[in-house]
Parts: C-alpha cells; sequence; structure tokens
C-alpha cells in the first residue's frame, strides 16, 4: 500500500514562498484559532533565500472537515512528520511561533533535537510566557459568548463580521478546541534544548506579562535574546516594519552562528 506521508505533509505544510537557491527555512506556527494564511504576507519582506513555510493546523479553512488536535502530544508530533520532506538538505531551520504557535515551536524544537538528531538554528517565541511557568490567568470559558469576548479582547485577525452568527460556526470550533488544548498542556518540570531562542512580546500584553517572557532563557541551553514592541498581544501587526526588522536580524543571526544546520543523519528512537 503506498505511503500517504506526501499527502498528509501536503495538508499540514504550506509553503508561501519557494527558493530556487535555499539558504534558509523559516517554519511558521500559527496561535489559537490561527491559520497558515496568517504569515502569507511575510514572503514580501523576508530575505532573498528565505523559504517561507506556515502550519495549517486541522479543523479550519480547507481542512475544516478534519477533527483538531485534542492535545500538544497530538499536535507537535504530526508537525515534526509532515516537516520531514522539508527537511532533505542542510538549509537551516528557524521555528517562529505567535502565541499557542510558541509552545507547538517549541516542542517541535524539542522532538527534532531528542527523536531525530536535529537541532533547528533557532526558535523565535512570540506573545507567550514559557510553558514551564503556571498561567498567568484564567482562560476563558467554552461558550460562544466567552471565547468572542476574549478574541475581542486578544485583538487580531477576527473581525466582527466573522464572529455574527452565521461565521462564528466556521471560526469558534477551532478556538474552543486550540484553547482547551493550551489550558491542558502543562509540560512541568522544566525541559530544556539547545537551540538557541529569541523572544518577542508587546509591551502592553496584559495577559502575557514581558517579564515572565523573558524567562525562556531558561528553557534553552544556547543563546538567548529578547525585543519587546509598543502594542497588545498582536503588536506583531501594529508594528509590522520593526517587526519585520527585527525577524529578519534574528534569523540571520541563528543562520550565521548555525554554519551548518545540525544534523547527524541518524534517527534516534525517543
Amino acid at each position: 500500500m503506498p505511503s500517504d506521508r506526501p499527502a498528509a505533509g501536503a495538508s499540514w505544510i504550506r509553503r508561501n514562498r519557494r527558493c530556487r537557491d535555499v539558504r534558509i527555512r523559516l517554519l511558521c506556527l500559527p496561535h489559537a484559532g490561527g491559520t497558515a494564511s496568517f504569515y502569507h504576507s511575510w514572503a514580501s519582506w523576508l530575505p532573498d533565500g528565505t523559504e517561507l513555510l506556515s502550519v495549517q493546523y486541522p479543523g479550519r479553512q480547507d481542512r475544516i472537515s478534519e477533527p483538531c488536535a485534542s492535545t500538544m502530544e497530538d499536535l507537535a508530533p504530526q508537525v515534526v512528520q509532515a516537516l520531514q520532506p522539508h527537511l532533505d538538505d542542510d538549509s537551516p531551520l528557524v521555528l517562529f511561533g505567535h502565541s499557542m504557535g510558541a509552545w507547538v515551536a517549541f516542542e517541535v524544537a524539542r522532538i527534532l533535537e531528542m527523536s531525530y538528531a536535529r537541532r533547528p538554528a533557532g526558535l523565535i517565541v512570540s506573545a507567550q510566557i514559557p510553558p514551564h511557568l503556571p498561567p498567568e490567568r484564567e482562560w476563558p470559558g467554552e461558550s460562544d459568548e466567552e471565547l468572542i469576548a476574549e478574541l475581542r479582547r486578544t485583538g487580531g485577525t477576527y473581525s466582527d463580521p466573522m464572529l455574527q452568527p452565521g461565521l462564528r460556526e466556521l471560526v469558534l470550533p477551532a478556538v474552543r478546541a486550540d484553547f482547551r488544548l493550551v489550558q491542558e498542556y502543562s509540560p512541568q518540570p522544566l525541559r530544556r534544548i539547545s537551540t538557541s531562542i529569541t523572544a518577542f512580546a508587546g509591551v502592553d500584553d496584559a495577559g502575557v506579562p514581558w517579564n515572565r517572557v523573558a524567562e525562556w532563557q531558561d528553557a534553552t541551553t544556547g543563546t538567548f535574546t529578547s525585543h519587546t514592541f509598543p502594542g497588545g498581544h498582536f503588536y506583531l501587526l501594529e508594528q509590522e516594519q520593526e517587526f519585520a526588522q527585527q525577524v529578519n536580524r534574528a534569523i540571520r543571526r541563528m543562520a550565521g552562528n548555525s554554519a551548518t544546520y545540525s544534523h547527524t543523519g541518524q534517527h534516534a528512537d525517543s
């Protein structure tokens, strides 16, 4: 029976920018309720030679008929498996995750290190505290009204028309499932990775205080840098120009520090 791995990879990983001569790959993981298309515009400002990949979680847009991932233990390994066809050379890999995506990206980096003997060139985490810390606030309930109030509080990609009856039925199931996944994700005690980490955050993000975001430095034995931006949870939409400059700076630094993409060529059993 033929393997279904290529089809699975095609549904999970979207190539937002294809490069003939790939010098670095940037894999982006969306926030709760988010989609791969959130990162589509990044192709216009990334440096030449940067291949832009983004993850499409199940249960939304063209994958809306598929069940959402229920746990991080279910989600992250599937992302890693789908990523494998894109790791067939020595191009450095940088992971970027915003909000929930920061935790998914951390787990992807950990699995790549521990189970595939591959260390990404770097991990950029955005608008999220490290997973070994207890949550700063209570998560919203699962009613439509509570979820809509939370989406409006954080701002971002969901406009009022999308949250009106008729469209909310397409949006809220993925949001509800992702919030539940985040609430149940508690990988304490601290599990460190060797991948270098850069942390970004908005100084006005009440739900993700910057002093706690800075504690990502304890999650890596590699280098750690950080940068704050004006704005709230979706500061990256409010400060797009400065954000783009900082992302480009971070991935160039990470790729430069990783002269070759760390890869032993062996698959290690976890």
